[in-house]
């Protein structure tokens, strides 16, 4: 099992794998009856904020710090380093804030027709 697991964890898909794993795990709870105890779970108080509070605070503020240093470092010594290699990345990500923006405004513009 030990093995199993090490070769696992080397392979570079395996954090994706568990991203998938742990999405499906969440929505099936989300809509389950085990919502009502998640709920009550993400609202538990540690150190006078809620676990929810610190993910959306703490947590998710590491999380795009490390973002952030990872693609620091692919700009300076990685992948994406040449502006060739860079510009279909950067094209992208600025084509899906621009889906997400309109996208919001539609809906916006949507209910209030309504």
């Amino acid at each position: 099992m030990g093995k199993l697991l090490r070769d696992f964890l080397k392979m570079e898909s395996s954090s994706g794998i568990l991203l998938i794993i742990a999405s499906i795990v969440a929505m099936s709870v989300a809509n389950s009856g085990l919502n009502e105890y998640y709920q009550g779970f993400l609202h538990t108080y540690v150190l006078g904020m809620s676990l929810s509070h610190w993910i959306n605070d703490g947590l998710m503020a590491i999380f795009f710090l490390l973002i952030g240093l990872e693609v620091k470092r692919e700009l300076v010594e990685g992948a994406l380093k040449s502006k060739e290699t860079a510009m279909f990345p950067a094209i992208a990500a600025v084509g899906g804030w621009w889906f997400q923006l309109l996208s919001m405004f539609s809906s916006i513009l949507i209910t209030q027709r309504r």
